[in-house]
């Protein structure tokens, strides 16, 4: 999706982890583009840049261990593939029309690389894991292009934080359902344990019948993120609505400032 947000990937041989395959983890480094995406990736210990890290590491022991299980691998691919597909909807929303406006800019973006936010270490090995990772990489792009409209008057202060809330409002939904689902943080002995998870869905014809399943016993999210009602519906970005003409974000906007740019 982001053809200018291409991790720098290097292969990791880790002989001694015994959940990953011999080629080792790849490891990409995610360099953030704006405070928001380092914010939302660093705070509270980095817990989202954990979070993935756990969701990596339970997707490949999950389809590590239904190589030869098509119907339970379809299953879970069917699923994730679906929160995907929603997820990368409402990401696309936003940038069908923050391409249209950014392409109206006299900017070089490499000015933009001023300030450095460092990088984030990410670990996946495998394929269903990198497509998070590519709907990621996107948000973290679409975010500096808000700010870069916002300084160049094409859109509101409201609007500029609106924008990045529903973004990163829509990654932490997916994320959460995806953990919750597969109870990637479970471990035994330090390891996640992908077995409960796998036995539960042998029993259903569809991820989606386990998660009703769950739902008969306490309430949990559905099988797909529903950031567009938790986030609010699709954006605006009318060049009318100048930073100049912003109001003062309300208490249901982001309070993170604009991007400090040198």
């Amino acid at each position: 999706m982001a053809d200018n947000a291409s991790p720098k990937t290097e292969p990791r041989n880790q002989r001694n982890a015994g959940n990953n395959r011999p080629l080792g983890m790849v490891i990409s480094k995610l360099k953030p583009l704006s405070s928001e995406f380092y914010t939302h990736f660093h705070e509270k210990n980095r817990a989202c840049l954990r979070q993935f890290n756990a969701i990596s590491n339970a997707i490949y022991n999950i389809f590590r261990l239904v190589e030869g299980d098509q119907a339970t691998s379809t299953k879970v691919q069917k699923w994730l593939s679906g929160v995907y597909d929603e997820l990368s909807g409402n990401v696309n929303t936003f940038k069908e029309q923050i391409d249209k406006n950014v392409a109206r800019l006299p900017l070089d973006d490499s000015s933009f690389e001023g300030f450095d936010y460092g990088e984030f270490e990410i670990r996946w090995n495998h394929p269903m894991t990198y497509k998070l990772l590519d709907i990621i990489q996107t948000i973290n792009v679409l975010t500096r292009q808000a700010h870069q409209l916002w300084l160049y008057g094409q859109i509101s202060q409201q609007v500029h934080d609106r924008i990045i809330l529903q973004l990163l409002s829509s990654l932490r939904v997916a994320m959460d359902n995806i953990t919750k689902i597969l109870n990637a943080e479970n471990r035994v002995n330090g390891k996640y344990d992908a077995l409960p998870f796998i036995q539960s869905i042998k029993r259903f014809k569809s991820v989606e019948l386990y998660i009703a399943s769950l739902e008969t016993k306490a309430p949990v999210q559905s099988g797909h993120s529903n950031s567009s009602a938790d986030a609010g519906s699709e954006p605006t970005l009318k060049p009318e609505e100048a930073a100049g003409s912003g109001k003062p974000s309300d208490k249901t906007q982001p309070s993170a400032t604009p991007v400090s740019v040198q």
